[in-house]
């Protein structure tokens, strides 16, 4: 067991690194295991020195911030092995601002507030451009030293954003989505600005024509059911059946779930591993009578790549069939995603076995703020 632990952290296997989680999963594996930390901080060092940011392909990027996220979480839950190990990373490593900005999150003061007189040494006219100066560690130093002081107040006028214009009536908008003569950037703002303002119908007969314009689809989603008659059509569209489809399952009727059933099916023969959660969204808001739903919600549960899905799945499950949403949720007590574990903890069928398991979430440091009070409520309330 120890040496597939291993070979996780070595090797990060997530489909999307910025949506799925893993660090908290593994870390608790490599505390119950009470494995060895030695060959992790190796790892750690070893991705460091090869990393290139730039390169998000790089086996390295992602060996990096897998061993930082479970270093960095093994101490938050009081390992002084790991403590050590990421406060030396910061004085020593290649990429230690990364190492700063993670520990910081979490960790409590007293572990790295002694760094400053660290990192100033370390700080370069570079990294400088990289300081969030409305965060700690950088707005407790700035407090006594006048350099970070200094950067705070750069951060600050970097991040300042300007005034908002008032917002141009949706004739004036339509007007610009029309003129053939618009840019793709005007096109783009006026999208922008009907994504905020009052539903726009008019923006259905132009949707083909903007189809890939940034938030269109909020923008005419606005409309709600009044858009059901032109999604039912781009659902069966090859270019637009993603839209059109997601617009059917947060606004479609029961007769629309055959509709959502082939894009379901469509998606997952071509392997196109995305949205998923958009369409179980769908059959959690029409319940039992999207019964078809289940086969191919519990296939999801077990295969998906996206493990942030898995809370929509369950959800939905959870609402079409709830004898079939049993073992999953006892399963979802220990997923990787606290999203899931927190879904979980709030429905799971309470028994001796899920008891122990929600008192151990309760009892875990590893484990998030709001999933340990959930699993504590939970077990006050019956």
């Amino acid at each position: 067991m120890a040496e597939a632990v291993f070979a996780c952290i070595a090797r990060d296997h997530r489909w999307d690194r910025q949506v799925d989680d893993c660090g908290d999963y593994l870390a608790r594996l490599v505390r119950d295991l009470d494995m060895d930390l030695t060959p992790i901080i190796d790892l750690f060092w070893t991705a460091d020195r090869d990393l290139d940011l730039d390169d998000e392909t790089s086996y390295d990027e992602g060996s990096f911030h897998v061993t930082l996220r479970v270093l960095e979480t093994l101490g938050h839950a009081g390992d002084r092995r790991a403590v050590a190990a990421l406060r030396q990373a910061v004085a020593e490593a290649g990429h230690w601002m990364t190492v700063l900005d993670e520990i910081t999150g979490r960790w409590p003061r007293p572990s790295w507030d002694d760094l400053d007189t660290v990192v100033l040494a370390r700080l370069t006219p570079q990294d400088e451009e990289d300081v969030l100066g409305f965060r700690d560690p950088w707005t407790t130093w700035a407090q006594r030293h006048t350099r970070i002081k200094d950067l705070t107040r750069r951060t600050a006028e970097r991040s300042a954003r300007p005034p908002t214009p008032a917002p141009r009536p949706n004739d004036v908008l339509v007007a610009v989505l029309t003129d053939p003569l618009a840019s793709r950037g005007e096109r783009s703002a006026a999208v922008r600005e009907l994504a905020r303002s009052a539903p726009e119908p008019r923006l259905l007969d132009l949707a083909e024509d903007l189809f890939g314009t940034p938030l269109l689809h909020r923008a005419v989603s606005r409309l709600g059911p009044a858009a059901i008659g032109h999604a039912r059509v781009w659902a069966q569209d090859g270019r637009m059946h993603r839209f059109g489809a997601a617009l059917l399952a947060k606004h479609g009727t029961e007769q629309d779930i055959p509709r959502l059933i082939e894009a379901w099916d469509r998606w997952w023969e071509a392997d196109e591993w995305c949205g998923f959660d958009v369409l179980a969204d769908g059959f959690a808001r029409f319940g039992a009578v999207a019964a078809d739903a289940v086969p191919r919600l519990r296939a999801m549960w077990q295969w998906t790549p996206h493990s942030y899905e898995r809370t929509a799945c369950l959800r939905a499950l959870l609402a079409v069939d709830p004898l079939a949403a049993e073992v999953p949720l006892v399963q979802g007590l220990f997923d990787s995603e606290s999203g899931v574990r927190e879904f979980a903890a709030a429905h799971v069928h309470l028994d001796h076995v899920t008891r122990t398991v929600l008192d151990g979430l309760v009892h875990d440091p590893i484990e998030r703020p709001e999933v340990r009070q959930l699993a504590a409520t939970r077990l006050a309330s019956r």
